[in-house]
């Protein structure tokens, strides 16, 4: 380019800050909602014998994650660009953990290492850390008095 090392790099690194901020104003930041009728279409095209029983959804539409009536298959679906990206497990296959209303599932996927996703409550993240454990759906005895 002009031969001088300095003025080169800094020419390189103000075309890399044009590029991304160009990115940034084209929309390159936003990802698509995850709701109940985007999952079921998309699942069901990445995975036609899936059947999901029951779904967890997070608050502000970033994931999902399905789980079989069997409770021995899960799937999670989750915004990745433009589009939707599905992963299929077994249940107890994958780290799921619940801290508070949080949801943490470890998939293990260059693509995407870690899922949250924000339950309505706490007990409904500790169920379905539970379920996608692997672990009986049981409910909680409830004091009655």
């Amino acid at each position: 380019m002009t031969g001088n090392l300095i003025l080169d790099l800094l020419i390189s690194a103000a075309g890399v800050v044009v590029l991304v901020a160009l990115s940034w104003v084209l929309g390159g930041w936003r990802t698509q909602v995850v709701d109940e009728s985007a999952a079921t279409a998309r699942l069901a095209f990445d995975e036609p014998d899936f059947a999901p029983e029951a779904w967890l959804f997070d608050r502000k539409g970033a994931a999902g994650v399905a789980i079989s009536a069997d409770g021995t298959e899960a799937a999670a679906v989750f915004g990745v660009g433009d589009g939707f990206a599905t992963r299929r497990f077994n249940a107890g296959a994958v780290k799921a953990a619940a801290a508070g209303e949080i949801l943490m599932l470890d998939l293990g996927d260059p693509s995407k290492w870690r899922l949250r996703i924000r339950a309505s409550s706490a007990e409904e993240a500790s169920r379905w850390a539970l379920r996608l454990r692997g672990k009986p759906y049981i409910i909680p005895p409830h004091d009655l008095s």
